[in-house]
């Protein structure tokens, strides 16, 4: 099969990417991989009509998007698990041997000074790498789902109120995972130009999320910024993102996943 000149211009710059991430010893050198496997078998097994541009069938660019998606989600679970399982257990027992030594030192004296401050600088690694990892995968959103996820999100924030009237159903891992995603995406943006938010979680048919906040209003969704990219990784579902921001405010983004819609046609059977 002949390669597009769009097909290898891509290839090459994911590639590229790639071997300068390796080369710098890149951390998520993994994800980038991942990424690139999934994005060149895409481009070579796409049918003729996608490479065109032309889709006659949503269903099977759905599916597509969603082998991206899932290839993203177990990468970054790989990597969740191994922060969680190493370098936060180093710090762990390197704290507790702290705290051994200190027993046995002046706290007043030079060295107890030393080792108090050694003491809190592995405090705030070990906030960091903990905010790290829960921004990659939050262990809270495999373990509780969704509306546990969400809330303890919220928590990080200021104002921000969770809403879900009913309980919600089981829900397969790559829809809760856009969901959360989504959330966060919303209200990074409010703390930064809405203030105080509000979180609705709903779902019949579908799984229904609205983000509102009291900001001035005017908010778009611009191409290669957050929201862009998450109305992307809903659409893998055959998901939708709405903005309502008339000038004044409130702001509310919307998002939708379907659950109940033929097998293959949503993500509803797809962990």
């Amino acid at each position: 099969m002949r390669a597009s000149p769009l097909n290898l211009a891509i290839a090459l710059g994911v590639l590229g990417i790639i071997a300068a991430q390796l080369l710098l010893g890149h951390p998520y050198a993994g994800l980038f991989t991942a990424f690139a496997v999934v994005l060149t078998l895409g481009l070579q097994r796409r049918p003729p009509a996608e490479q065109a541009g032309t889709v006659d069938n949503p269903a099977e660019l759905r599916r597509s998007r969603r082998e991206i998606v899932g290839a993203f989600e177990i990468e970054r679970r790989r990597i969740e698990r191994d922060l969680h399982d190493g370098a936060q257990q180093y710090l762990v027992a390197a704290t507790m041997k702290m705290g051994e030594v200190s027993l046995g030192l002046d706290p007043d004296s030079p060295e107890g000074r030393l080792l108090s401050a050694a003491q809190e600088d592995a405090g705030r690694a070990m906030k960091a790498l903990r905010e790290t990892v829960h921004g990659i995968h939050p262990q809270v959103l495999t373990d509780m789902g969704l509306e546990a996820a969400v809330r303890d999100l919220a928590d990080r924030f200021d104002g921000v109120e969770v809403r879900c009237p009913h309980p919600l159903p089981s829900l397969p891992s790559g829809i809760t995972a856009s969901g959360y995603f989504f959330v966060s995406e919303a209200l990074t943006n409010a703390a930064k130009y809405g203030g105080p938010a509000v979180v609705l979680l709903a779902a019949d048919s579908s799984l229904h999320i609205t983000v509102t906040d009291r900001g001035p209003g005017g908010a778009v969704i611009r191409p290669g910024h957050g929201l862009s990219g998450m109305r992307e990784r809903l659409a893998a579902f055959g998901g939708s993102l709405e903005v309502s921001s008339p000038q004044g405010g409130p702001t509310e983004v919307r998002a939708r996943m379907p659950l109940l819609l033929n097998v293959g046609e949503s993500g509803y059977v797809c962990d």
